[in-house]
Formats: structure tokens, sequence, C-alpha cells
């Protein structure tokens, strides 16, 4: 065989093996978007009393297309006023994990990859959780995700440890954290004894759902919007606010096995659990929402697609994470700041900046 004949097969097997990897979605489920055009009409410098942090864990501006795609065209996401974008690299890595890009989020600190809330020389960070709920905010706190409460991007709001794989640590340091709510899987995690005192701080919501990692949000149906709606109702009722994290966890989970109709649906759901918080939000001017993702997974290519009929078709570069920079959206007093391109690191740093120059005499700790 030729050379030049050689090398005309292999583009052919190629091209082939491209073609056969990209997937159709279809007929999936469609939510309604909650109309929110009064969010264009807060003041930018009103009082904040409350944050709520939102991750799409691996969500990428493809991610939120392809949804938008299948959802007719419409996405809650799509109403927040202020967008940017954040670069995820870690303290070691150019493209990061769960561990440290959920640190960067949640302490404002580069650290590296699989080290949660601490330094690359292993000095304890303090959280936007952990500071909010201290002097002088007195804030209570919360944590909604769909994986295992101790998995990494959650774990980065509560736990100090060299390893995300330091699984019982992390457990037992939640216990400690004295967060008022408290829903996701991992139960299996935890001994009975931890199990009694999560669920013995005053006034908190504990719901394990699962013995590890929930399922999709095919089978565990609408649990991430109906706890978020939960755990707003139970938040409210702090005199001093709240910080509330929600994550959608499981984008990340189908993108790495390569699984569009599952990453999709993910999003979607993750979309869901917005439009909660939107609603919950409407008549409200002290609450900033910040919505993003730790990193982005998958290297999702949009092929083609048809918004009438809800249908998108796409593949996936890799079944591992990149290092693309991912989306910022921002709602609320002070979210343009959230605008332009910035350090994943600045999204903790600028809500408590906002904060402090909002009548709290803080230092900024993170």
């Amino acid at each position: 065989m030729k050379l030049t004949s050689f090398f005309v097969l292999l583009a052919g097997l190629a091209c082939s093996s491209i073609a056969a990897t990209i997937q159709t979605v279809d007929n999936v489920k469609q939510h309604e978007v909650v109309s929110a055009s009064w969010l264009k009409q807060i003041p930018d410098t009103a009082p904040i009393k409350n944050v709520i942090l939102m991750i799409g864990d691996g969500m990428s501006s493809e991610h939120v297309w392809a949804a938008w795609i299948c959802n007719g065209g419409k996405l809650n996401v799509e109403t927040l006023p202020y967008t940017g974008f954040s670069r995820t690299y870690s303290a070691n890595k150019l493209v990061t994990d769960s561990a440290a890009g959920g640190t960067a989020l949640a302490c404002g600190e580069k650290t590296n990859n699989g080290m949660l809330g601490q330094t690359p020389q292993g000095e304890h960070l303090q959280s936007l959780a952990a500071a909010m709920m201290a002097e002088p905010y007195g804030k209570k706190a919360g944590l909604v995700v769909t994986k295992a409460i101790t998995d990494a991007t959650p774990a980065a709001f509560y736990a100090h440890t060299s390893s995300r794989q330091n699984t019982r640590k992390i457990a037992a340091q939640l216990c400690q954290a004295d967060l008022q709510v408290v829903v996701g899987g991992g139960a299996s995690h935890f001994s009975a004894e931890q199990l009694a005192a999560l669920r013995a701080v005053t006034d908190s919501h504990v719901l394990l759902a699962a013995p590890e990692h929930c399922p999709y949000a095919a089978e565990r149906g609408n649990m991430l919007p109906e706890q978020t709606r939960k755990a707003l109702r139970l938040l409210e009722q702090s005199p001093n606010g709240f910080f509330l994290m929600i994550e959608g966890s499981e984008i990340d989970t189908a993108s790495h096995a390569k699984e569009l109709r599952r990453a999709v649906e993910e999003t979607l759901d993750f979309d869901s659990a917005l439009g909660e918080v939107l609603a919950w939000m409407k008549g409200r001017t002290d609450t900033l929402l910040v919505v993003t993702a730790d990193h982005q997974t998958g290297g999702l290519v949009i092929h083609d697609g048809n918004v009438k009929a809800g249908q998108v078709k796409g593949s996936y570069a890799t079944d591992a994470h990149t290092g693309i920079a991912v989306p910022i959206y921002a709602a609320g007093p002070g979210a343009s700041r959230f605008t332009g391109v910035m350090e994943n690191t600045e999204i903790p740093r600028i809500i408590l900046q906002l904060l402090s120059q909002q009548g709290a005499d803080a230092e900024l700790n993170l």
C-alpha cells in the first residue's frame, strides 16, 4: 500500500470513528422557564442579605447550549442579566479536578488537584460558608447536591484534607460544620453516631438520600428542585440571612461516561432548581445569585440540532476534564461584578467584598 493511500485510509477511519460517536438527543422532558425580567430592576447597590451559589459540576457553555436546544430554546439561566467566564486551572495543573476547582470556589485560593480546603502547603483555608456563618455576619448555611455530600465539590465548603479520598475524615468534619441544610447522597460514609450528630443541629434539615451518589435525574425525579425549594423555605427564617450552595453534581458524571442524554437531563434538572430559586427571589432585592461551574467535562461538541423539535446532536472529545473556561451567570445586588473573564478564586472573594462594603467591618479571611 502506498504511503499516501495509508494516510487516506487512516483519515477515513478517524472520520468514521468521529461520526460514530455523534449522539442524538430528543424527546427530553421540557420545563417551563420562570418569567424573571424583574431581575434587571434590582439595584446593583441594594444590601445583600442572602447569597446563593449554584455550581454545575463539569458544566460548560456547550452543556448549557445543548440543554437550551432540547428545552425548546429557553432556560432559566438565560434570564440572569450578567455573564462572564471563569478560568479553572488549579495550582499544579492546567486541568483541574473537582477538589481543587471546588476549593477555589469555596475558599478563594488555588490548590493542588485532590486537595480540599487547604493550600498546597497544607494550611487550612476558611470557606465562604464558614465565613458567612461567623461574626459579623452570623448567617445560616446549607448545601444541596445530588452526589455524595462528602464528594469533592460540597466537601470544599467544610472540609480540610490533603486528599479527597479521605471520605471518613471528610464525613467527620461535616458533623462539626454546623450547617443547617445538608442534602445529598453518601449515607454509607457516616456512622450511626455521626448521622445523629448531623441531625442534632437546631432547625436542621438533613437528607442523605442514597448510600453513595444519588441516581441520575431520570431515576431520582425532582429531588434537586424540591430540596432546593425546601432549603430556601428553611433558611429564609434566619434573621441575618443565609448562604446556600446548590450543585448539579451529575452533569459531570454523565459527561465522564459520554452519555449526552443524561448530561442534558442533568443540566435541565439543574436549570429547574434554578427556576425554584428565581421563583423564591421574586419580589426580593436582597439576594445575590451566582451560577457557575467548577470545570468542564468531556469536551462536548454540538454538531447539529433543531430548537423547534428539541433535538441536539453532539459528541464528546474525551471522558476526562478539560482546561477551558466555564461560564458565570449572576443576578441581584452586586451581580455586575461577575462580568468579563476572571479567576475562579475571585468569585468567593467578590462575594465577601460586597458584603464587607455594605456595612460589616469584617476582614476578608479567604
